[in-house]
């Protein structure tokens, strides 16, 4: 295969990415974004970028000719422009099958609305709900117990009576709750059964992403029509895969941040991967449905006092110009804000604290492009607040969205993909050292050393503060470090150095190395002016100084 066109639709925009072979190896020759999700009006963009012809009275040229126009793959990947909503219907929320069944949720494009049916619901109340949420699909999951059922199956059966009814249900329940829904509801709506008895829990998990997942896709083939329907690929499916290929190939343990489609955070290690997708919770045209959830949240990464209508605002702003270009760092700084309040709450959803300490790697998507690599820095290190077991981990970009393209190509020309991803995948935006322990404020937390070629250079970097060491380009740096005896570097022994020389030399990187020395957790001060201060000293730190803004 010489070349690939893949189309990336986001929630307002396109994305087309063109590859093709240099030298016999694939490259990237451009990634350029259009507003609208008309994929041939992409395309065309494309062509004009390229000089190449992609298209031939409305269709796609396939193979790829010998002077270079058309191309051998042509893959869309993304989700349809509305999600479709999912309701799940919890049958007692302690029971270990809703945790199942709300993590399968997490991991499937869908919108979800959560309605506990405990002793309070009514049929009545449980009607009324869903008939405001107008559900695609349906997720039941629960207890044993044929009473707590009754009442959910009396409030289903008025609202599948009415009007538009969902496309499918699935039940995680005991086989004899199946049965006894089946017996309900089984004329009315489409229904699928998991029992949980008789598969692990990761099984079941990924027989009701796969359904979901595929009638997502089915709704997208069914929006862009038939020119561009040939091969679609789900944009989360996509990401997992170049994950997976990152984590064997490079030995990674992964954490990626993407915010195309709502918020996006997947955790992949070799022995599996953990996938939290949040619909609702979106920096772009749903901004504004931030404002309650997370507006206070918001507040405390901003570096200056903002109102309840400030916050509103923007976010308003946000939403009616979600692809705008963030020239002003006002913007820059908000988006900023959002983000890591974004990324607090989805740190929160995992139950694995341990999943901050085991992470090697951490790639960020294309919205984070939109801001100065040291903001998207303080992302990771606020929203996250990872604790890399050995103190290192590395940050980088995905300015191209080559990740989505290149998992969505892999189910095509796996090898062609995995070439493409590791040529051109990732931006290196830092190499972050993280430390924690016993540490007083202003005083000498670490001491190093940094190498780079004949030149030597020391430092010290005191406790509650940021670091950066500029990194030249193309240069490898031998960096040591040894912290005083009351802080760890990551999760080692108080007082134990830390050396990257010789083949452990740090590799050149955007913003450079920095040494995080602010300790985990990390703590804000409660009184807002001092938290102000705090935060440009932080934001000063990484040569960011955002003075009297706004």
């Amino acid at each position: 295969m010489h070349s690939a066109v893949i189309v990336s639709l986001g929630r307002s925009s396109s994305r087309v990415v063109v590859a093709d072979r240099v030298e016999g190896q694939p490259r990237l020759l451009t990634s350029l974004t259009v507003p609208g999700r008309q994929p041939l009006d992409a395309v065309r963009q494309a062509e004009q970028c390229l000089g190449r012809v992609l298209l031939e009275d409305g269709q796609p040229v396939r193979p790829r000719r010998p002077q270079g126009d058309g191309a051998d793959a042509l893959v869309v990947v993304g989700a349809p422009a509305t999600l479709p909503a999912l309701a799940l219907i919890a049958v007692d929320g302690a029971h270990p099958l809703v945790d199942l069944a709300v993590r399968a949720a997490h991991a499937s494009l869908v919108r979800l609305h959560r309605i506990d049916a405990d002793a309070s619901l009514t049929p009545t109340r449980l009607a009324q709900q869903l008939r405001a949420i107008q559900p695609a699909f349906l997720l039941l999951a629960g207890t044993e117990d044929p009473v707590r059922w009754e009442s959910v199956l009396a409030g289903l059966t008025n609202v599948l009576g009415e009007g538009p009814r969902p496309e499918l249900g699935i039940v995680v329940a005991a086989e004899a709750v199946q049965q006894r829904v089946a017996e309900a509801l089984g004329e009315q709506l489409e229904l699928m059964g998991v029992d949980p008895n008789a598969f692990v829990p990761a099984e079941v998990i990924r027989a009701i992403v796969a359904e979901f997942r595929s009638r997502t896709v089915a709704r997208l083939r069914d929006e862009i029509g038939t020119e561009l329907a040939e091969h679609l690929v789900d944009r989360l499916t996509a990401l997992e895969r170049a994950a997976a290929f990152l984590v064997r190939r490079a030995e990674q343990r992964l954490v990626l941040l993407d915010f195309e489609l709502g918020t996006l955070t997947l955790w992949a290690r070799p022995d599996g991967m953990l996938t939290l997708f949040q619909a609702e919770r979106d920096p772009g045209p749903e901004a504004l449905s931030l404002t309650e959830s997370d507006g206070e949240a918001i507040r405390r990464w901003t570096p200056w006092a903002l109102s309840d209508d400030d916050i509103a605002d923007w976010l308003a702003n946000r939403s009616l110009r979600p692809a705008s270009v963030l020239l002003d760092r006002r913007d820059q700084v908000m988006l900023a804000a959002v983000l890591r309040a974004l990324l607090e709450r989805s740190a929160a959803l995992v139950e694995r604290p341990a999943l901050r300490e085991d992470v090697t790697l951490v790639t960020l998507g294309p919205a984070f492009a939109a801001m100065p690599p040291a903001l998207a820095v303080l992302c990771v290190l606020d929203g996250l607040q990872p604790l890399p077991a050995n103190g290192m981990l590395s940050i980088a970009l995905d300015e191209a969205d080559l990740l989505a393209a290149g998992g969505a190509l892999a189910e095509e020309r796996s090898g062609y993909a995995a070439a493409l991803l590791e040529h051109d995948g990732l931006l290196p935006l830092a190499h972050a050292v993280v430390l924690s322990g016993d540490g007083i404020e202003g005083a000498i937390a670490v001491r190093g050393e940094v190498r780079i070629g004949e030149s030597i250079r020391r430092f010290s970097v005191p406790w509650g503060s940021l670091h950066t060491l500029a990194v030249p380009f193309g240069s490898t740096v031998e960096l040591t470090l040894e912290p005083e005896s009351h802080v760890r570097i990551g999760t080692l022994d108080p007082g134990v150095a830390l050396r990257f020389t010789g083949a452990a030399a740090l590799s050149w990187t955007r913003l450079g190395i920095v040494i995080d020395a602010r300790g985990r957790p990390l703590a804000l001060p409660s009184d807002p002016s001092a938290r102000v201060r705090r935060l440009h000293s932080w934001l000063a730190d990484l040569g960011y100084p955002v003075g009297g803004l706004p």
